[in-house]
């Protein structure tokens, strides 16, 4: 196997049309340029100079079409893939059924909301995702870092990769429909579990919603983040305080009772962590394995030593000789790309002659039935909480065959609060869908066996222990490749395999303290995290889009691949487009109505008042409180591209009429004839659409094919045996 082909790079040949507004569109087509691709960006004239050094980083600039310009007519009827915002923009449709077409848009293509041109933060407040960061005693927090452009962007780009394999088999294209709004809905899985046991979601500062401790906590000289929420991660904490008798009490000993007496638990670790400076209180937690972290500012990324390590921050010069910095590729690290940033219209010549080698292909009719993409894929996810098992989930969404292996206890998700009456837990049903399950104690020979024969029928390993955790079960990425060549084995952890921190454990939060997320996103000065678990979903986001690249390649070279995906690196690239200057930022406000919160993008104070008819900020303010939020948002959004949203809350979304008509809130049955609320995946491919079908069981509830699966498989290789010994003798 020669050096290039061992390098990731599925997508050599394939060329983008990167032709929408959205910062979506932007980072999508760079995740598809660092996976080989030759991306032409169609510049739009109105891109923001700060945005811009991150937006067409190593792709081909040309400007957009003009009386004179027939270039862009060009790309559009030669290119593999268009990426579109067709809300914002005005879209070329594809001509042929050969293309692939991404549209991204704020709310998809139905639904009431469809068409509708609001804003990233615009999104956050009608998805809910508003109303779960900041304070419980303040006012919802925007998220500067726009999130949900850059979670949307991950599943775009896997939804192309998807495509793109389809294609390869079929000759065939399909259209993409990716929102926003569906994103959103999403990333407040865990958040459901609250309403769906019938209680309140609502903001929780830098805790967790469901979780504790899980908060940041005063030191000497700073601010620690903390999250200890296991049995074993609490006790091992409480022996680092030096057991103070209060933390000992049977009330905290489990995550109900800690999440129900949560103000106790922060006080108890407020009081120690007070009287100890940052450093040495960070060196007592490590030292004991409880993930936590400082808070990183934006501007310090790039010399935060594990993204240092994996190159994750690079610099990069435009054609004026100005230096700006610019992300590394988040699956594979080492660079990715030239660091190069294009002149406007730049490499018009260039595309050109890309373009005047190009040969059109031509659909075939058998490509035109639906189907799971991944219908010959089998997954095999030894994961525990979000990571791998948002990655499995999606995967098996798309039709791939996904055993997830728990150990007798369980996975950690099981056991988290808010439980049904009958102690299963909702947030591990909303996390594990299209799964069949088995348990092995992988410490025993025969479940270790056992997973060794299901290994050799597997296409794909997710994992996201912690690090070192498989390698003493034997289960090392090497151990298992060495089997089985083809395999690919993703790795998703805190801060990578390869890691400046190496066996250092962490959690949502804590990553989010160390990628500069927190650091961005304040309430009074405070550094606060965003409601919505971001790390934990980009880590599977990226383990998902990693998979499919991965297999990709395998397709062409025969051999599988190590994927090595770090939840730091992932985060810290979410927020590259405050990188280089926040001037770019519009003014945000968050005014509250009589029944609830409005939030507004883009109008100053000024005219905020001026449109609420008041004569000043305060007045304004004051009358906001006497209207209801419709009120509020008739009086602001005045023009074509709104400007305020409501702040709606979770249950206003789950029963939003723009929810139902997106299917986002679902029920499965579990093939223990329980029935379970899940969410539908945000992945909308028009003739191989991803569709969850089932949630999971108990934990050990049999799975009857899997279980007859197993018996043929170890007669299959008794047989195996049998036969060898008779040829010996």
């Amino acid at each position: 196997m020669n050096a290039h082909l061992e390098r990731l790079q599925p997508l050599d040949g394939v060329i983008v049309a990167e032709l929408g507004s959205r910062p979506a569109v932007h980072a999508c087509g760079q995740l598809l340029q660092q996976l080989g691709a030759t991306v032409v960006i169609v510049e739009d004239p109105a891109m923001a100079p700060a945005s811009r050094p991150v937006a067409v980083v190593d792709k081909l600039s040309v400007s957009g079409p003009g009386p004179e310009n027939t270039l862009t007519e060009e790309l559009i009827r030669n290119a593999d893939v268009l990426i579109t915002s067709s809300d914002r923009d005005d879209t070329p449709q594809p001509a042929d059924d050969t293309r692939i077409w991404c549209d991204i848009t704020a709310f998809g293509a139905s639904g009431e909301l469809a068409g509708n041109p609001a804003s990233e933060l615009l999104v956050q407040g009608y998805s809910g995702t508003a109303s779960v960061t900041g304070r419980r005693d303040g006012p919802p927090l925007p998220m500067r870092v726009p999130l949900l452009d850059m979670e949307a962007a991950v599943y775009a780009a896997a939804s192309i990769m998807v495509a793109l394999r389809v294609r390869e088999r079929t000759t065939s294209g399909q259209n993409i429909d990716i929102a926003l709004y569906d994103v959103g809905v999403n990333a407040l899985a865990a958040f459901l579990p609250l309403p769906f046991a019938g209680r309140e979601a609502t903001r929780n500062g830098n805790r967790h919603a469901i979780l504790s401790p899980w908060n940041t906590y005063p030191t000497k000289d700073g601010w620690v983040m903390i999250c200890a929420p296991t049995d074993d991660q609490w006790n091992r904490l409480c022996r680092i305080m030096g057991s103070p008798q209060e933390a000992l009490s049977t009330t905290y000993s489990s995550t109900t009772g800690r999440l129900t007496n949560i103000d106790a638990v922060d006080d108890i670790i407020s009081r120690w962590t007070a009287g100890l400076t940052l450093d040495i209180c960070l060196s007592l937690l490590a030292d004991g394995g409880i993930p936590s972290g400082p808070i990183v500012e934006l501007q310090d990324l790039a010399n935060e030593p594990n993204l240092v390590h994996r190159e994750m921050v690079r610099s990069a010069t435009c054609s004026s000789g100005s230096m700006y910095s610019v992300p590394g590729a988040p699956i594979q690290p080492r660079g990715r790309g030239a660091g190069r940033i294009p002149a406007v219209n730049e490499d018009a010549p260039e595309v050109a002659k890309i373009l005047a080698g190009r040969r059109l292909r031509t659909a075939s009719e058998s490509a035109r039935t639906c189907g799971f993409p991944l219908h010959d894929v089998r997954v095999v996810e030894i994961g525990m909480n979000t990571v791998a098992p948002l990655a499995g989930r999606q995967l098996g969404a798309l039709g791939a065959d996904v055993i997830k292996i728990e150990p007798p206890r369980g996975d950690v998700n099981r056991a988290n609060a808010p439980l049904r009456e009958d102690g299963e837990s909702f947030i591990f049903s909303v996390s594990n869908t299209d799964k069949r399950g088995i348990v092995l104690d992988l410490s025993r020979p025969e479940d270790a066996d056992t997973l060794w024969k299901l290994l050799a029928t597997a296409d794909v390993v997710l994992e996201n222990l912690k690090p070192g955790s498989l390698d003493r079960l034997g289960f090392s990425a090497d151990a298992v490749r060495s089997r089985c060549p083809e395999l690919v084995y993703c790795s998703m952890s805190g801060f990578g395999h390869d890691s400046a921190y190496a066996g250092r454990p962490a959690l949502d939060t804590v990553i989010q303290a160390m990628s500069g997320v927190m650091a961005s996103n304040r309430q009074d000065s405070m550094p606060t995290k965003a409601g919505i678990s971001i790390a934990d979903q980009l880590g599977g986001q990226f383990g998902l889009l990693a998979v499919l690249a991965a297999l990709h390649q395998r397709d062409r070279t025969g051999r599988g691949t190590h994927v090595d995906i770090a939840m730091q690196d992932v985060t810290a690239w979410s927020t590259q487009y405050l990188w280089n200057g926040a001037a770019d930022l519009s003014p945000v406000e968050v005014l509250e109505g009589a029944d609830g919160f409005v939030l507004v993008e883009g109008l100053d104070t000024q005219n905020i008042a001026k449109r609420l008819h008041a004569d000043d900020v305060d007045a304004a303010r004051s009358l906001g409180k006497r209207l209801s939020r419709n009120e509020i948002l008739d009086l602001l959004n005045t023009e074509a591209i709104p400007v305020a949203a409501p702040v709606c809350t979770l249950d206003e979304v789950l029963t939003s009429q723009q929810t139902i008509d997106r299917g986002l809130v679902i029920s499965r049955p579990s093939n223990d004839g329980d029935t379970w609320t899940v969410l539908e995946s945000p992945m909308r491919l028009s003739k191989t659409p991803a569709r969850v079908r089932t949630a999971m069981g108990r934990l050990g509830s049999l799975d009857v094919s899997l279980h007859d699966e197993l018996v043929h498989l170890s007669a299959t290789q008794a047989a195996a045996r049998q036969t060898g010994a008779d040829h010996a003798g």
